[in-house]
């Protein structure tokens, strides 16, 4: 019988497969509109443990732009409301104007298809993450037909409470084989959420989430455990076995060095 390695041995991607236990983790954030000072809460922590994350943006963001020495920034355009005249063609380049460097992307809600696929082809994106297999072992990242990268996250904070899960690290899929790509949501870690339905109560109704003052949530951030306190437990978790972390653009550029 064959090895694991001797399995994905002609696979560009397999050194981010840890066949041989935990060794390296892509953290990743949907910025999903949440002011800066949000995000800060995500960040902080990241950069506390020393490791470096994806955040996949949806508007502009000076916190973001300040940050790349331990921050990728992709893309993360909303397709489920498309322009009425333009349709999805002014999603990706609008971004791109606002961050030109970066090179790979994660849709709002995972909207992506073969239309989203060329369009972001077109616009010189190496690779995509919008697809989610929940607690998926043997995850893997391959080339599509248009030669994008794609790649799927295994694990999110929303996901996790919205089906009720208990907050506690047994329950985020650090130990089978295949890539970690683990996501969380800033609003959801600034609140300390132990659910999202503290973040939808707070949020209903409100059409411009990057404008509202910090005033509006701080006297609303769960005193208990929540998602802020398993997150910072997950990263610390994550020090204590030496994982590395790496960028989502890390995978896809192995294709490149491979020759693949």
């Amino acid at each position: 019988m064959k090895s694991m390695h001797e399995y994905f041995s002609q696979d560009p991607f397999r050194s981010f497969y840890n066949l041989d236990g935990l060794d390296t983790v892509v953290l990743t954030t949907d910025i999903d509109w949440a002011p800066d000072y949000a995000t800060e809460v995500v960040l902080e922590l990241v950069a506390q443990a020393g490791m470096k994350i994806t955040a996949y943006a949806t508007h502009d963001s000076p916190l973001l732009k300040a940050s790349t020495s331990f921050v990728e920034i992709g893309l993360h355009p909303d397709n489920t409301r498309p322009d009425p005249i333009h349709r999805f063609s002014k999603k990706l380049p609008d971004l791109m104007e606002i961050f030109p460097d970066a090179v790979g992307l994660r849709c709002h809600r995972n909207f992506f298809g073969q239309n989203i696929s060329d369009l972001a082809k077109a616009c010189g994106l190496t690779y995509d993450l919008s697809s989610f297999l929940w607690r998926q072992p043997f995850a893997q990242a391959h080339v599509d037909y248009n030669g994008l990268v794609k790649m799927s996250y295994v694990w999110e904070d929303g996901i996790h409470v919205d089906i009720g899960e208990p907050l506690d690290l047994s329950r985020i899929p650090l130990d089978d084989p295949g890539l970690k790509v683990l996501n969380v949501h800033p609003m959801l870690i600034y609140l300390n959420a132990p659910d999202d339905d503290l973040r939808r109560g707070l949020t209903k109704g409100i059409s411009d989430l990057t404008s509202v003052p910090r005033s509006h949530f701080e006297d609303h951030i769960y005193k208990g455990y929540g998602l802020r306190n398993l997150y910072s437990d997950l990263l610390n978790e994550l020090n204590r076995r030496g994982v590395k972390t790496v960028f989502a653009r890390d995978i896809a550029a192995a294709v490149k060095k491979t020759g693949s």
